[in-house]
């Protein structure tokens, strides 16, 4: 019979009902691969890979001769080569693998045979690569077993298959050639270990002896081990799974007054005071889920009864992947936390220290951690930023000032924090009352543990500085233009009188001339000579303006009630038409103290500034007057309901010949006469724009107990 001609059902027969199966006449077993992969494993972690390998390559060897025993007595082969290829195809019956024989070569005179192949799918591979992952050797070892046992039969003489390829190493798929023992090249001479007979009993006996004296080994190490922990300073312990102790260690017994016999009876929370011991029993359950060590704080008692605190460190035991018990440190933590109190205590007081010396402290500071937010702001900074200081920490500087200022101290952390200098800048802030403060910041990196943490800053208040500043040039300003305005107006009186004095002569003389008569050449001539008239005593006021603005005058300064004193003038200008209109609002501060200033010069002010904003109203309309004691003294302060002050127009309302009215209308002098008057008597004018609309001008007068020397008159 041909190879190709065997049948699989002619091979094997299935009888169920004696419950066998017979396999070319020999009773046979159907075996899950699965099985023999869990063989293979047991063998390698039990005996070793070698020995495994020699145990399933003599396993192979014997089923590869005893299929040839039978395939010999049931095919009657037609010739030694189709005998040969008959082992192949059993081994695909038997679902070993699919085999890929290559043709033999047989020189049956000189006894030399040799034939190579493939397989694919081999269960084996399968089975190896699924327990223990790639190797780095072939490892189809009862495949190779198989054809060699089946060769040996066929042949009768001593055959070994080789395999070069493998599945289980990577390899596309296994390739293999059987050859005669003794062709097996020098560095293969060691395959033919795996064939001969192995005497498992003396390898058992090796084993257990090597078993039996490893067992002394940790015996003796475990014994060193219970030595080393029974003398060990520390409280150390052991706990069943369930939490019952199994060991404690002397230090332990002593300390909590804990006999070796009460061991069993205990567990861990019996070793704590009461109000520990659901804490103790959850931590168990909680390193349980965990599967990892911790550790937890709790109190237990001495043999004498008295607290102390303890830190337990606790590690699972595990056994084949299961907690099967604990192993700890009882550590007592006493002196450690005395020594963490007294670090925090003075902690504690250093930071006191510092936010008492930061608060104190008039300039803001602030510090930027490394993400551009707010790590530390003192009292005055919490201050100027309308916030309490902790509300403040983790927020960006964005969410706390305008936006021109927050992108200003940005962009200032950038640079310091990119390693570049930087130059004192200026910010302003908002304040409740509607008004703003002028901030001059130095800023550097905040060094924390030798590295940069971020950047700090120092934010100084200028405000009275450039006000100051501001005043100088203005009063610098007005010098200047006072000497000029001086020169001018009396270089113009001379003509004006002049030009004044002969449109009079002239229009006497035209009245008298014409005799009564009314023609229309003279009336037109009339009103020219009034005109001019007119016009000469506009220049003349305008002179006289002049002369007021730069003549410097030497103001008695008396104690007065202001309150009174301004309720008596409103009543005045309201008789003189002043305020005709327009409604006055009044609100004065009940109590004020008396200021120290000339009744005549804040009448002017007050004068001048009511009219402004009554132009500013067109005459219709609410002019809001207040009085009211400050820090500085008594503000005086006069809002309208106007169009308010244009951008770019503040800077320079006080400038003399500045007007915002139109031409005809006003000579710019006004407010620059205000101005001078009020650095006379030793006050401050400023101006700005309301929230609801229109302007606000503040008169600050100082008060009588303020000025040193200060007396009913003061020249």
């Amino acid at each position: 019979m041909r190879s190709d001609e065997l049948d699989f059902h002619s091979l094997i027969d299935f009888l169920p009902e004696t419950g066998s199966i017979r396999f070319c006449g020999r009773r046979a077993i159907l075996v899950h691969a699965d099985s023999m992969g869990a063989l293979r494993k047991e063998l390698v972690e039990t005996v070793g890979l070698d020995i495994a390998k020699v145990i399933l390559t003599r396993y192979g060897f014997s089923c590869g001769y005893e299929d040839a025993e039978l395939l010999a007595g049931y095919m009657h082969p037609d010739s030694l080569e189709e005998f040969i290829l008959g082992g192949p195809r059993t081994h695909m019956f038997s679902g070993i693998a699919e085999v890929e024989p290559g043709h033999p070569e047989i020189d049956h005179g000189h006894g030399r045979y040799r034939m190579s192949g493939r397989w694919r799918h081999s269960y084996e591979a399968e089975q190896h690569l699924r327990l223990f992952g790639r190797s780095e050797d072939p490892v189809c070892w009862t495949l190779t077993g198989y054809a060699s046992g089946f060769a040996s039969r066929v042949l009768d003489a001593d055959m070994i298959c080789v395999e070069h390829a493998c599945e289980g190493r990577g390899d596309a798929h296994c390739a293999w050639t059987l050859m005669n023992a003794s062709d097996c090249a020098p560095e293969l001479a060691g395959l033919r270990e795996y064939f001969k007979p192995l005497n498992i009993r003396d390898r058992i006996n090796v084993l257990e002896s090597r078993v039996l004296e490893r067992t002394r080994e940790l015996e003796a190490s475990e014994q060193r081990y219970r030595n080393l922990i029974e003398d060990l300073p520390e409280m150390v312990f052991a706990l069943h799974a369930s939490g019952r102790l199994l060991h404690l260690n002397k230090a332990a017994r002593l300390r909590l007054g804990v006999s070796e016999a009460q061991l069993p009876t205990l567990r861990l929370k019996d070793l704590v005071q009461p109000e520990y011991v659901a804490r103790a029993a959850g931590f168990l359950k909680d390193i349980a889920v965990r599967r990892s060590t911790t550790d937890i704080d709790v109190v237990m008692s001495d043999a004498a009864g008295r607290p102390f605190p303890v830190r337990l460190q606790v590690e699972p035991v595990f056994k084949d992947d299961k907690i099967v018990g604990y192993s700890g440190l009882a550590l007592d933590i006493s002196a450690q936390l005395e020594r963490e109190r007294a670090l925090t205590e003075y902690a504690r007081q250093l930071e006191s220290r510092e936010q008492q010396i930061q608060d104190v402290i008039n300039d803001a500071v602030y510090i930027l951690d490394g993400t551009g937010r707010l790590a530390f702001i003192n009292a005055r900074m919490a201050e100027l930023l309308g916030t309490a200081p902790e509300a403040a920490l983790g927020r960006p500087v964005g969410e706390l000032m305008p936006a021109a200022s927050a992108a200003r101290i940005d962009k200032d952390f950038t640079r310091r924090i990119g390693g570049e200098g930087g130059q004192p800048f200026e910010i302003m802030l908002a304040q409740g009352d509607g008004g703003s403060v002028l901030l001059e910041v130095n800023s550097a990196l905040f060094i924390g543990n030798d590295t940069a943490d971020g950047v700090i800053g120092v934010a100084r208040d200028i405000t009275a500085r450039r006000q100051m500043e501001q005043q100088l040039a203005q009063a610098n300003r007005l010098s200047a233009l006072g000497q000029f305005a001086s020169g001018v107006a009396h270089e113009i009186n001379n003509p004006l009188g002049l030009v004044s004095g002969y449109a009079e002569e002239l229009q006497a003389l035209l009245d008298a001339g014409a005799g009564g008569q009314d023609l229309p050449l003279l009336e037109t001539l009339r009103r020219g000579l009034i005109t001019i008239q007119q016009q000469a005593h506009r220049c003349k006021a305008i002179t006289d303006n002049l002369l007021s603005f730069s003549r410097r005058q030497s103001a008695a300064l008396e104690t007065v009630d202001v309150g009174l004193f301004l309720a008596e003038r409103l009543a005045f200008f309201n008789d003189a038409g002043l305020t005709r209109g327009v409604e006055v609002a009044v609100a004065i501060e009940p109590g004020l103290p008396p200021a120290l200033t000339s009744p005549a010069l804040l009448e002017q002010v007050v004068q001048n500034l009511l009219k402004n904003a009554r132009d500013a109203m067109n005459g219709k309309g609410r002019i809001e007057l207040g009085v009211r004691s400050t820090a500085e003294g008594i503000e005086i302060e006069i809002g309208d309901e106007g169009p308010g002050l244009a951008p770019g127009v503040i800077e320079h309302v006080f400038d003399p010949f500045f007007t915002t009215k139109a031409p005809g209308k006003g000579t710019g002098l006004g407010l620059s006469i205000c101005y001078s008057i009020m650095n006379e008597i030793r006050g401050r004018i400023s101006c700005g724009n309301r929230a609801q609309g229109g302007a606000w001008f503040r008169v600050l007068l100082p008060c009588a107990d303020d000025l040193p020397g200060s007396g009913a008159h003061e020249q």
